[in-house]
């Protein structure tokens, strides 16, 4: 039954048949006939007659024409009528269509009287079997009986054809020429998704397609139209409502559509018929089909794209088997007059089977350990590994010179699906010319290392040499200031005449300036051997801001001291002055157990943690700077000023324009312990002058290292441009920046700030300050108690002038020339165990010098700090570490062999006393 509509059946019927919509209507209000079959279009004269107003003499057509409205309430098997000569039956299905048929009879008609009582069902008339064949009609009327089993039968036939039709998978349709739906079962509207008729009634078959198939499908409605018949795959478009989630459809339902045109008798199509089935498991299989088709395809292009790839690339491809022998190696190994640079990488002998490759033959002994221990652990532990491994043939180095060969070999576990190891496969790359640069480099390297050891030894030598002699001049010029000033004292008790007074005081002032000018340029020559230092220590990165607790006024107090007597001695005004934000900055203060509030205000009584001694460099070179430039002006004033704030400084807010900092050095941080966990502080300074200032030009050359403002700086105000080079570098150091303000001819202001933070609140200061390295002078005698001091020093001239310096200041002084003598020494001191003797000396303190033959400082701390431990001397004896040796590696080295303290040549003694009471009175 596959491809047959029930209209199919009515059309073979030979029995004239027609259907009418009970739910439609012509627009004149007749009967909408839906279908006639051929039998009745051959006898049009009966349809017409059907459709004849019914006089009112004639009740038979009347009842016929109540079949067609849809309020008939008759049988829904049907019911039988008499009009004009014919038997006419109707029945009803899916109480939508009337189905109606013309019996017709033989010459015996019944009499008007019996047609009038016939209104009964009735089916006994047989259609012809044949859709050709001549109807054949009975010989006398059939009897009621007969016509209604004769109706049953064909109207149960008709109903189970109808409901099998219905029941089955197949979609059945039926469209007029113009395309609009005439019948379709319910697996066509469940195939198509298409509206029922009525509820759509415009609806088209073009509203159920996609777009992309419009062209192909109009081409085959256009052929059907035209008589032909077609076979074809196409997409139904379902509309919203017809898919589960309510979206577009996207993909269509694919369907096998097996299309025919019905004809009518003249020829003219009268409709399209045909079936749909399913296809949609059968496409989807297709296009996996022809995915894995393509898949496979691309997975051999892909092989042999590889294939062509590990053949011809230029790094060395493996495959191991579990024992370590070779199962496949590119073409590389194989193919060696193609591919000779390949053989060349791994100075293998060339074969032509893959058995015959020996790769252990070509690593040297060394590397061959590590090739085996590497593949154990690959197949053990399925992991992937790298591995370098020196080859026994030579690398030709750029150089024209032989290096050793060496590959890079990467390997990986093959796994099978139940994770067993079946074989191992990686790469070799031949990585002898990287080796060749590493080693050039490291050469290099060391090469440098070694010459910035020998110019750092050459510096500390210079430094020594230079630092020792100062010392003894620095020294000699205290004693003359010390010995004229006693000289005063006398003066003032003799009777000598005014006139040899005065005399005598005019070469006593001449005597003083001389000094002065003698401690004025040692003080110079120092701060240029500690910029060469410091820039040695730059280059290095081994300078370091080491914080610690400063009271800000000793800031202030010591800058002021240190530069009053150098003020004076050119003409030049210092003005030291604090700002009001000192007064008025609210500061979180961490550690205070004497206020009762966290927060307090900074003053200069106020204790932060900075580290002092890079900040005072600072400012030592701003000020000389400032006094240099300024001694020749006719207005000579220099001020320094300090503040704080909680936010960082502007351009702006400081006055000036910030030096762009040095992106080789990252700026200092207060974020590790060693700061406290103290509030941010940042405090800002600014040093200003009416020296000769500069041009813009000039601003952006001074703070680069041995530069100066112009040729002419150096020839007139000396230096070594190095100072402000320094500056910028510390400061950044110290977390903060540098900027500079000036004209020519209107003088200059330096301004910078840096990050501290706060330590204690100033009801909790306990004291601590700067220590202090001014100009001023200890009058003999008069520095508190006195000392017993062994100064261990083999430059002859620097022993005796310490010597007279301490002892002119009451101490008690012993010397010795190397470690040696010393340790001798101690022995007779109150310090070594069986030392009881009352003429034992009672030693103090020992001043050590660090480079001196025999036995050098270092050693001779040592050996005390052994004997102390071994119990051969009794207690701690303090130990100073006197050099000329200033860098922070050699200090620390110093402390590390026991010195308790440093102090770097050259220095005074008003520098020295301090430290000798620290360390004596514990």
């Amino acid at each position: 039954m596959e491809g047959f509509t029930p209209l199919d059946f009515l059309e073979a019927d030979p029995r004239p048949t027609c259907v009418v919509d009970l739910r439609k209507y012509e627009k004149n209000g007749e009967p909408q006939i839906r279908f006639s079959n051929r039998a009745l279009q051959e006898q049009s004269h009966l349809l017409a007659a059907l459709l004849e107003p019914s006089p009112d003499n004639d009740p038979g057509r009347a009842r016929v024409r109540a079949w067609m409205t849809p309020g008939y309430e008759g049988d829904v098997l049907g019911a039988c009528e008499w009009m004009e000569e014919q038997l006419l039956y109707a029945y009803t299905v899916k109480q939508r269509w009337r189905v109606i048929q013309w019996q017709a009879m033989d010459d015996t008609t019944p009499s008007s009287d019996a047609r009038s009582t016939t209104s009964h069902d009735t089916s006994n008339a047989m259609p012809s079997t044949g859709p050709l064949a001549e109807p054949v009609f009975p010989s006398k009327p059939p009897s009621e009986p007969e016509v209604l089993a004769d109706r049953k039968t064909a109207t149960e036939r008709l109903a189970a054809t109808l409901t099998m039709m219905e029941m089955v998978d197949v979609g059945m349709f039926d469209y007029n020429p113009a395309g609009k739906l005439v019948y379709g079962n319910e697996a066509f509207y469940k195939l198509s998704g298409h509206p029922r008729m009525d509820v759509a009634k415009e609806y088209s078959w073009m509203d159920c397609i996609f777009p992309e198939d419009k062209d192909r499908l109009v081409g085959v409605w256009e052929g059907l139209v035209a008589g032909k018949t077609f076979n074809l795959e196409m997409r139904w478009k379902r509309p919203r409502a017809a898919m589960p989630n309510g979206e577009e459809d996207v993909d269509g339902q694919w369907v096998l559509a097996a299309c025919v045109p019905i004809f009518n008798e003249d020829g003219t199509i009268r409709s399209i018929s045909g079936c749909l089935t399913d296809c949609a498991a059968q496409k989807r299989s297709q296009e996996d089909a022809m995915k894995r088709a393509e898949a496979l395809e691309r997975a051999s292009a892909s092989e042999k794209r590889f294939t062509r790839f590990a053949e011809t690339a230029n790094i060395g491809i493996w495959i191991l088997d579990l024992d370590f022998k070779v199962v496949y190696v590119n073409r590389g190994w194989s193919v060696p007059h193609e591919y000779n640079h390949l053989f060349e990488m791994t100075g293998h002998v060339p074969v032509s089977n893959y058995a015959d490759v020996d790769w252990r033959s070509v690593i040297c002994e060394q590397s061959l350990a590590t090739a085996n221990t590497t593949l154990d652990l690959l197949t053990n532990h399925k992991q992937a590994v790298n591995f370098e491994l020196q080859l026994l043939r030579d690398f030709i180095n750029p150089q024209g010179g032989q290096s050793e060969a060496w590959v890079l070999a990467s390997g990986y576990a093959e796994l099978s699906d139940d994770g067993r190891v079946i074989a191992v496969a990686g790469t070799v790359t031949d990585i002898s010319h990287l080796k060749w640069v590493e080693s050039v480099q490291k050469q290099r390297t060391d090469e440098a290392i070694e010459a910035k050891r020998q110019q750092d030894n050459y510096i500390d030598m210079t430094s020594h040499e230079i630092r020792n002699p100062l010392g003894a001049v620095i020294h000699c010029a205290d004693m003359i200031v010390t010995s004229l000033t006693e000289m005063a004292e006398l003066l003032a008790m003799s009777p000598l005449p005014a006139d040899k007074r005065s005399q005598f005081e005019e070469m006593r002032a001449g005597a003083l300036e001389s000094v002065n000018t003698i401690i004025s340029c040692s003080s110079h020559q120092r701060r240029i051997v500690d910029d060469v230092l410091s820039l040695s220590k730059l280059d290095s990165r081994l300078i370091t801001i080491v914080p610690s607790p400063v009271r800000l006024d000793s800031i202030l107090r010591e800058a002021e001291k240190m530069f009053d007597v150098d003020a004076k001695k050119v003409g030049v005004e210092l003005r030291v002055a604090k700002d009001k934000s000192l007064g008025t900055l609210e500061v979180d203060w961490v550690g205070s157990s004497h206020s009762p509030s966290p927060w307090g205000r900074l003053t200069v009584n106020s204790q932060i943690m900075l580290d002092s001694g890079r900040l005072m460099q600072v400012l030592i070179n701003l000020i000389t700077n400032a006094l240099k430039f300024t001694q020749k002006e006719a207005v000579r004033v220099v001020a320094l000023s300090m503040g704080a704030s909680q936010t960082r400084l502007s351009e702006q807010e400081l006055d000036v324009e910030f030096v762009p900092p040095n992106n080789v050095r990252e700026r200092g941080s207060t974020d590790n312990t060693d700061w406290g966990g103290g509030e941010e502080i940042y405090l800002y300074f600014k040093v200003s002058d009416t020296g000769c200032g500069f041009s813009d030009e000039q601003k952006v050359m001074i703070f680069e290292r041995f530069a100066q403002a112009s040729p002419k700086t150096h020839s007139q105000y000396g230096g070594s441009g190095l100072g402000l080079f320094i500056t910028r570098e510390l400061i950044e150091l110290h977390g903060g920046e540098i900027g500079v303000s000036s004209r020519p001819g209107d003088g200059g202001a330096f301004a910078f700030y840096i990050t501290a933070r706060s330590v204690l609140s100033p009801k909790a200061s306990s004291g601590i300050s700067m220590p202090m390295t001014g100009s001023q002078h200890l009058e003999p005698k008069s520095a508190g108690r006195s000392y017993s001091v062994l100064i261990v020093e083999d430059n002859v001239v620097n022993q005796k002038v310490m010597r007279k310096q301490l002892e002119k200041l009451g101490h008690t002084v012993y010397v010795a020339s190397h470690g040696g003598e010393a340790l001798e020494f101690l022995e007779t001191t109150s310090y070594w165990k069986d030392n009881t003797a009352d003429d034992a000396i009672m030693l103090e303190v020992v001043l050590m010098d660090i480079e001196m033959p025999v036995m050098n400082g270092f050693t001779c701390a040592r050996e005390i700090r052994g004997a102390q431990a071994r119990g051969d001397m009794k207690g701690h004896l303090p130990i100073i570490a006197v050099s000329a040796n200033a860098r922070h590696e050699q200090i620390k080295h110093a402390l590390e062999c026991g010195m308790d303290d440093t102090i770097a040549k050259p220095f005074r003694i008003v520098d020295l006393i301090p430290k000798i009471e620290r360390l004596v009175r514990g």
